[in-house]
């Protein structure tokens, strides 16, 4: 097998729509280092293995007929990844041409560092606030429960675990990066057996981020950006917010409970 320097992982929900504004972007930035881009389509209601075929032939496509968790899916391409880093992202997103040769070379110079994350940017170009301290009860059910005009009241507490007391605009250690875009050491991932299958969606990111800080840093790097066209599922069905609740609930029993 061709060992490549960069596996990029992406898993695909029924979202052609996204793959199509992302992929135009990904295969500019991959073809300047060498990579390989597989893609798990999971429970597939679209035509998204025909338009991989006709307009990405090079892309790794698994379909998987057995609805399964964000991390199960990664997990999928993990066990086929020959990278030497391995990149979970999500197909609602952009990405700049050079952010996979930046993010390896940090992760070149750098061997303490298990996963870097890049500045993640709404669609306006603002910050997205995704580096994050670990969660407290009261952090999760103000987020996610609070009304807007009572949320107001506790912005400060808000920026605090978004860590914009901090800031975005240089590079430090964070507690819990977003699975949104993570930049990680492939040997790494899979000693630790890639993400917990037992977070279905939510929380699988901070317990992965929670388990590499036993013997490497997570670390946030602004150096290079992606655009992240973000929803908040919670609220808009209550199935995601079942299934937040759910995984909220083990993160603490497996964690520890910290209410503040």
């Amino acid at each position: 097998m061709h060992s490549n320097n960069i596996t990029i992982s992406l898993v695909s929900h029924n979202q052609i729509h996204d793959l199509k504004r992302l992929l135009p972007s990904l295969q500019a930035a991959t073809n300047i280092c060498d990579a390989e881009i597989l893609l798990v389509n999971n429970t597939p209601e679209d035509d998204v293995d025909a338009y991989i075929r006709d307009c990405y032939p090079g892309i790794r496509i698994t379909d998987n007929d057995h609805r399964m968790g964000y991390g199960q899916n990664h997990n999928i391409n993990l066990s086929l990844a020959s990278g030497r880093y391995f990149v979970v992202m999500n197909v609602d997103i952009t990405v700049e041409h050079d952010v996979f040769s930046c993010l390896s070379d940090y992760l070149d110079k750098d061997p303490t560092v298990g996963i870097v994350s890049p500045k993640i940017l709404n669609e306006d170009g603002t910050i997205q606030g995704l580096n994050k301290r670990y969660p407290t009860i009261f952090d999760l059910f103000l987020r996610r429960f609070v009304p807007p005009f009572v949320q107001r009241h506790f912005q400060q507490r808000l920026d605090h675990y978004e860590m914009r007391d901090v800031g975005y605009d240089h590079e430090y250690d964070v507690p819990f990066l977003s699975g949104a875009f993570m930049f990680c050491r492939t040997d790494l991932m899979r000693f630790l057996h890639g993400f917990d299958i037992d977070f279905f969606l939510y929380f699988e990111d901070v317990d992965l981020c929670r388990r590499v800080q036993r013997t490497h840093r997570t670390v946030y790097y602004p150096g290079v950006s992606i655009t992240h066209f973000w929803r908040r599922r919670a609220q808009i069905r209550w199935i995601y917010t079942y299934y937040f609740c759910r995984s909220a609930s083990r993160y603490f029993h497996k964690w520890g409970y910290k209410l503040f």
